[in-house]
């Protein structure tokens, strides 16, 4: 059974339709009953969703809204720099620039592989990002130049590595937010996903539009990303680029 089949079998369906519906039924005994069918039946990420998704439906639940109001207070800049001042290790560093300078998710930047970094069009190129959705990310002329330096005679299949040639995980490089955050006294929320909020804040500030923004995020929906990767980005490229040099300091 594939990854990718999200279909449920007759037995699953029985499994939805009778289990997981009463409301006195303790959660414990529902999670054991669900745990032995899901390795009963080999079910995959997609197919438990939809599990999930039906067993909703069936017991009329709705899913809570999400608050999004919430006015989100970055770090300052002089307590970003505090930040980066704190950081001895330059790859460590350099995680957290690239992060500031593409505003990819954590997630991302844990499976980029170098192969997919091209240089001479300051572009990454991300597969099956959050949503599954593969796009382009752009970085500026000053950050490429670092990224170069760092990978100079390094043998690296993914972008950041440990010493025993293990990408990062998604773990570690909280667990280092967390660290340098603490060690330069930020109170403020800080990380990993603080980096993309800047990134955005950034666009925002220097006047490129929502529409270009959410291109740039990998917000737009899957046709408009295909347009703009056979479009290199429009002229999308040129003025983000321009922004992200005019902002790089480091």
């Amino acid at each position: 059974m594939s990854r990718d089949e999200c279909f449920l079998d007759e037995n699953q369906i029985n499994f939805v339709n009778n289990t997981g519906g009463t409301k006195s039924r303790p959660v414990a005994e529902a999670t054991k009953s669900l745990l032995f069918h899901a390795r009963k039946y080999k079910m995959d990420y997609h197919q438990l969703r939809q599990v999930f998704r039906n067993v909703r439906i069936k017991c009329n639940i709705e899913v809570p809204k999400v608050e999004r109001n919430r006015l989100l207070e970055l770090p300052t800049t002089d307590e970003m720099q505090k930040f980066y001042d704190t950081i001895k290790d330059p790859v460590h560093k350099l995680i957290f620039e690239f992060l500031d300078g593409t505003g990819l998710r954590v997630a991302e930047l844990v499976n980029l592989k170098v192969a997919r970094i091209d240089f001479e069009t300051n572009q990454c190129f991300v597969s099956g990002g959050k949503g599954d959705k593969d796009r382009i990310v752009l970085f500026g002329n000053k950050l490429k130049e670092r990224l170069k330096l760092y990978l100079e005679g390094r043998k690296l299949t993914y972008l950041f590595e440990s010493k025993f040639h293990y990408r990062y995980t998604t773990r570690r490089i909280e667990q280092l937010c967390a660290q340098y955050k603490k060690k330069s006294g930020i109170t403020k929320d800080l990380t990993p996903h603080t980096f993309r909020h800047r990134f955005m804040t950034l666009l925002a500030q220097a006047g490129v539009t929502e529409e270009k923004r959410a291109i740039l995020a990998g917000h737009s929906d899957s046709d408009t990303q295909k347009i703009y990767t056979h479009l290199t980005l429009g002229g999308i490229k040129a003025e983000a680029i321009s922004v992200l040099d005019k902002a790089d300091d480091k």
